[in-house]
């Protein structure tokens, strides 16, 4: 999957200054990948090469815009190792002319935002080397330097708007607690209908004075290696639980063999029976812990599975809003991806019409275009009828809108992958279609190609990664996107004395 970020300014270059750009960028390492296919071509025409940038000119200048012809430039691509910059000259959403500089990638390259504002902080330095004036009129007739941008179009007003409805203390609780590593691996066994089966049942037994021993039947039921993985998760702990023999009530639930040496070394006494506590039935019982209560409470689990799953796709902490639990067993969060909003709402239970009716209400305050739906037990008919009969009207009344209904979290990952790649393809294309012409074949196809060569030639010539390499990568991965996140916050070009003054950006690895 790709991912797409993008600047605007606001500012027209005519044919020769869009060519003249393009050389200066070429001097500093961003070499553009449709001139240089095409000054090949000239040379393969010419016997003289030291002719072909005057066969470009000449071609360039053939061009006539009053017969609106295409023009000559229309942009460009730019490769690097884990990365694909473009830049294009075209009219912006509002109308008015200018150029977009946007960077294309994968989820494993660090900084991504970063290295966009590099790019475009060379873009104005080239402008500025070739005499441009990157000004514009502000009130009292004085001029100010023109910034790059953030798309407004890129960002979905339904996003924003169940982001502001969210409190920002409430929103980064719940950011710290899904990244939170012992949550993740305890979620992701929670994958599993026995297990989560097995822990409500414990936690209800252990709530009425009831403790599965390592004979009961529940545990019995239960794989060894599962009951170690749920130890080793926090989900499960031992207890050693001591019991009068004689009126069989509780006395003491220790959390180890040593408490119980503790206890029985001080020649503690049963106040049942006056026993000693070593003359009392002693046992080795099983209880569920306080994040196992945590994760099976208002589908805490579904929403920690689904942010690390996002989170490994690649999408940034600020593209997730998930909205703090409202007690009614539903989770809810918006993800923005590509230029798109997904709506996703999760319930550790049936699909009830009570639920599709929640959903629907949802997605008309959000207007989101996506809808993913889903649940761990049993889709009901009136359900399922009640979500697709709002979708066939919205697209009865031309409405662009999809609807996803996923039975369990495994089902859900693989929808989110497809959808997501499928955004993914779709954004890349609108973003540049436009080159297609100069290029002479896909741009975009071009791209998901050349990234899925590269990604290739990594896993051949990589070793098996360890878990905790992984980890530790996607810790290093989480810290760079929010890194990135705040230089765009900083990053502004105000002052052409400033920009003038800017140190060219380093060759890229």
């Amino acid at each position: 999957m790709l991912f797409l970020a993008s600047r605007i300014l606001k500012h027209q270059l005519k044919d020769e200054e869009r060519l003249s750009l393009l050389e200066k960028l070429s001097e500093r390492k961003f070499v553009p990948l449709i001139r240089s296919t095409r000054l090949s071509c000239y040379a393969q025409a010419l016997s003289d090469t030291d002719q072909v940038c005057e066969m470009e000119r000449l071609i360039a200048a053939s061009v006539n815009p009053e017969e609106h012809q295409t023009p000559y430039v229309q942009g460009d691509i730019f490769c690097f190792d884990d990365h694909t910059f473009f830049l294009l000259f075209a009219d912006l959403e509002d109308g008015s002319a200018g150029m977009r500089a946007g960077i294309v990638y994968e989820p494993r390259t660090a900084e991504p935002l970063r290295k966009l504002n590099s790019f475009c902080q060379t873009v104005s330095l080239c402008l500025a080397d070739a005499g441009e004036q990157l000004s514009e009129s502000v009130e009292g007739g004085s001029t100010k330097m023109s910034a790059w941008r953030q798309d407004a179009s890129a960002v979905h007003q339904g996003f924003m708007r169940f982001f502001a409805k969210q409190d920002a203390d409430s929103l980064s609780t719940i950011a710290c607690r899904e990244n939170a590593r012992e949550r993740v691996r305890a979620a992701r066994l929670l994958d599993d209908d026995d297990t989560r089966l097995f822990l409500r049942r414990a936690k209800e037994a252990y709530a009425e004075g009831y403790h599965m021993s390592p004979s009961s039947a529940a545990m019995n039921a239960l794989p060894e290696f599962t009951e170690n993985r749920l130890i080793e998760a926090g989900l499960l702990e031992r207890e050693v639980l001591v019991s009068c023999r004689k009126t069989g009530h509780t006395l003491l639930s220790l959390p180890s063999a040593d408490a119980l040496a503790v206890v029985t070394i001080s020649h503690a006494s049963c106040s049942e029976c006056g026993a000693k506590i070593a003359d009392e039935s002693i046992e080795e019982v099983f209880a569920p812990t306080r994040l196992s209560s945590l994760l099976l409470e208002d589908g805490a689990w579904m929403v920690n599975r689904l942010h690390s799953i996002l989170r490994e796709l690649g999408i940034p902490e600020s593209d997730i809003v998930i909205e703090p639990p409202s007690g009614d067993g539903e989770a809810r969060m918006i993800v923005h991806v590509c230029g798109e909003s997904f709506l996703i709402v999760a319930r550790d239970g049936d699909l009830t019409p009570a639920f599709a009716r929640r959903a629907i209400n949802t997605k008309i305050e959000t207007e989101v275009r996506h809808l993913l739906a889903i649940v761990t037990g049993t889709i009901h008919n009136e359900g399922r009828t009640s979500l697709l009969g709002f979708a066939k009207r919205l697209k009865r009344g031309g409405s662009d809108f999809e609807l996803l209904i996923a039975e369990g979290m495994s089902a859900a990952e693989a929808e989110i992958r497809q959808v997501f790649a499928r955004v993914s393809q779709k954004a890349l294309a609108e973003q540049l279609y436009e080159l297609d012409a100069s290029m002479g074949l896909s741009v975009a196809r071009l791209i998901e190609a050349r990234f899925q060569m590269l990604q290739n030639s990594r896993e051949a010539a990589r070793p098996a990664q360890l878990p905790a390499q992984t980890e530790q990568g996607q810790s290093l991965q989480n810290m760079a996107h929010a890194v990135s996140l705040i230089d765009f916050n900083l990053l502004e070009i105000n002052d052409a004395e400033e920009t003038a003054n800017l140190a060219p950006l380093p060759r890229s690895g």
